[in-house]
């Protein structure tokens, strides 16, 4: 499981800090870097954040895959991005992100994108990114 940056508003670490996970996952739920376009395939990701301010925040997490395939460009899954609800009190989320069909036969370099929205809607200064390297997608 790859281990990613997380950033937080300027703040203290002791107030808000944050870990985040995430994985290439096989129809059996076994790590893996290669995987067949079609078959139930996901990214897992997970993340925690702690601190005093954890009950504080409000708004929502959106959560993408970027693909880079070599040679060929970016793409980003789901569209619109995965979006979950900030939980006061836990600060501990999970989601899995299917990707069975999403990407065409080749090489790709993944990155989960985590980014935040205010409960305002606009743009929220908590997030981060894990880069999970290299994964072949077979027919």
């Amino acid at each position: 499981m790859a281990t990613g940056e997380f950033q937080v508003m300027k703040v203290p670490g002791e107030q808000l800090a944050g870990t985040l996970h995430g994985q290439v996952v096989d129809p059996g739920s076994q790590p893996t870097t290669v995987v067949r376009r079609n078959e139930g395939w996901t990214v897992d990701v997970s993340w925690e954040i702690t601190g005093e301010l954890v009950d504080w925040l409000a708004g929502r997490w959106c959560l993408e895959v970027v693909a880079d395939l070599l040679g060929g460009g970016e793409t980003r899954h789901p569209t619109p991005p995965v979006e979950m609800t900030f939980t006061p009190g836990s600060g501990r989320y999970t989601a899995s992100i299917p990707m069975r069909g999403a990407l065409s036969p080749g090489t790709y370099d993944l990155v989960v994108n985590l980014t935040t929205t205010t409960a305002a809607g606009s743009a929220g200064a908590l997030g981060g990114f894990v880069v999970i390297g290299g994964l072949q997608v077979r027919p």
